[in-house]
């Protein structure tokens, strides 16, 4: 329940009959009288405190809480925001052999973000690599390869030193964006309702998440006539049809095998969904236009990121038509189609596989 603020109104009402009750003979609804007017102004003061009481409230609860004293709730459990990380990568710098280039020089990007040089490095050619980083966290620090870098000159810069720098085929990659209010919010309260319980399924997901930064759904199950095996798969929010990457599942691995958090007997096994590619074909669509079209593969993408979920060892996922049409339905100006592929209900029995869903095709 929220914490109400009394109107102004109601306020000076009740400061009116105070003075009814502590001074004898008060009339206060007889004009023109003093009453009145401090009655209005004690109701203002009082105003500020029924806001400060109504903010004051909002902090005793982590659903409600502002952000400084989310953190505190979150303390209390052992949580604290993700900072974000910083991109990293390697660029490409003219310099002359032998020059040393120290740590901290910086380097900008045509919108201003800037990049330093992480170590020193001496050049052994006409050129030098440099791996740097983000002074900043976030994804949008990111830099494609062969995107270009200014020298920013400062003090302790050569000047030898070549003013453009070029990114490397990897990229500067890596960046993610500090943990936002509501994600924060999310932990803190899935944590006050799950406790900690020596590795039940709520456990595993919220070690995957530790783990993770982008981790999105979690789904725990043991295998089949075995009762120590975990399975834990899971999807993330950064990656194509949010499956993760080896290395994803790899830090996942480490993190939930880890004998300080699951129980001692337990065998763990993280794993990423298996893709089993799923195609859609239309036929009678109308209007067929490029608008209609770009409609129907947003509504598909954004099918595949809600509503998509991997089989568990017990439990098949089953892919019904309905929800494909019912998808194609709510693109914008779409007013007719049948659809052809898939032509049935597909079951995914074996665990870890998950569909995804391919751009449709028209006749």
């Amino acid at each position: 329940m929220a914490y109400e603020i009394r109107p102004l109104a109601t306020l000076a009402s009740q400061a009116r009959q105070f003075f009814t009750q502590a001074v004898p003979g008060a009339v206060v609804r007889l004009w023109a009288n003093t009453f009145t007017v401090l009655g209005k102004v004690l109701a203002l003061l009082d105003f500020e405190h029924e806001m400060r009481r109504q903010f004051l409230f909002n902090q005793l609860f982590a659903s409600t809480a502002e952000y400084e004293w989310l953190t505190r709730h979150g303390f209390e459990l052992g949580l604290t925001p993700d900072a974000g990380d910083s991109a990293r990568g390697t660029i490409t710098v003219p310099a002359i052999a032998g020059l040393l280039i120290p740590a901290s020089v910086q380097f900008a990007r045509a919108d201003g973000a800037t990049y330093s040089t992480l170590a020193p490095t001496t050049a052994t050619s006409t050129s030098v690599d440099l791996l740097v980083q983000a002074d900043a966290a976030g994804i949008a620090y990111d830099v494609d390869a062969g995107d270009s870098l200014f020298l920013v000159v400062a003090t302790g810069v050569p000047e030898a030193l070549g003013a453009t720098a070029t990114v490397d085929a990897g990229g500067i990659t890596g960046g993610l964006d500090p943990e936002d209010l509501e994600t924060f919010r999310a932990r803190v309260l899935y944590r006050k309702r799950n406790p900690p319980q020596g590795g039940s399924a709520s456990d595993y997901v919220q070690w995957v998440g530790e783990a993770l930064a982008t981790a999105k759904a979690v789904y725990v199950d043991s295998f089949a006539n075995d009762s120590r095996s975990v399975w834990v798969c899971f999807t993330v929010s950064d990656q194509p049809n949010n499956i993760p990457t080896d290395a994803e599942v790899a830090i996942v691995q480490a993190y939930v095998s880890d004998t300080v958090r699951r129980p001692i007997t337990a065998r763990v096994f993280a794993t990423a969904p298996t893709p089993v590619p799923v195609a859609i074909a239309l036929t009678n669509f109308a209007p067929d236009t490029p608008d209609t079209r770009a409609a129907v593969a947003v509504e598909i993408a954004a099918l595949q990121a809600d509503e998509m979920e991997p089989a568990t060892p017990s439990t098949p996922f089953v892919l019904y038509t309905e929800a494909i049409a019912s998808a194609v339905k709510r693109a914008t100006g779409v007013s007719h189609f049948t659809l052809v592929s898939p032509a049935a209900d597909i079951p995914f029995v074996t665990g870890g596989q998950m569909p995804v869903l391919q751009e449709p095709t028209y006749s």
